[in-house]
């Protein structure tokens, strides 16, 4: 009895370590707006987020609200494709997932 109880505690502390170390290691849209500090040029002042250049590039507050496809907005950033006529200043340096957290973040921007 006292074995099955020793291997129940330890396999439920396995599990809630496992699940801390990911929700540790899962970046938010908006970390990964700032931690590739996409925040050099844009805004986003609903949530308090503020350019180094204010008033030079867009604030992206209400970005989701333009319905773009994410596909596009994802070749966008990566300068594969352009929105408007223009293609995006700085190509997005983080990796896949990073992106389609980031894209998916910015379309709930409303």
């Amino acid at each position: 009895m006292k074995t099955s109880k020793l291997f129940l505690t330890l396999g439920i502390a396995g599990l809630l370590s496992v699940s801390l170390i990911t929700s540790a290691e899962e970046k938010t849209g908006k970390d990964i707006f700032v931690n590739n500090k996409c925040n050099m040029c844009h805004s986003i002042n609903s949530l308090s987020i503020e350019s180094k250049m204010p008033n030079k590039y867009p604030d992206l507050s209400e970005v989701g609200k333009l319905d773009l496809k994410t596909a596009d907005i994802k070749k966008y950033l990566m300068k594969e494709g352009d929105l408007n006529g223009k293609k995006h200043a700085i190509k997005f340096k983080g990796d896949a997932a990073e992106l389609d957290t980031l894209v998916n973040w910015l379309q709930t921007l409303k």
